[in-house]
């Protein structure tokens, strides 16, 4: 987890530097799915991202939501698209 130098903005990231990854599988993970975005790094590597923009507030309850998001979406992820 990151958060912005501003704080108005938490990013999840999760790097993955091996598994069977490839560019469709990442395509299709983009294509499906909402709030999160995978990428193939410079070195083929996969990535998965999701962000929560916090700029006007942000309840303890948005921010457990965004956690949850995290984990199920890391867990689809990791099956989909790493293995």
């Amino acid at each position: 987890m990151f958060i912005a130098k501003d704080g108005e903005s938490l990013q999840f990231y999760a790097p993955f530097g091996d598994g069977n990854a490839t560019l469709k599988k990442v395509n299709t993970w983009n294509q499906t799915r909402r709030y999160s975005r995978s990428y193939l790094d410079d070195e083929g590597d996969p990535r998965l991202e999701l962000d929560l923009d916090m700029a006007g507030g942000v309840t303890v309850a948005r921010i457990k939501d965004f956690f949850l998001t995290c984990r199920v979406s890391f867990t689809a992820w990791t099956a989909e698209v790493v293995q």
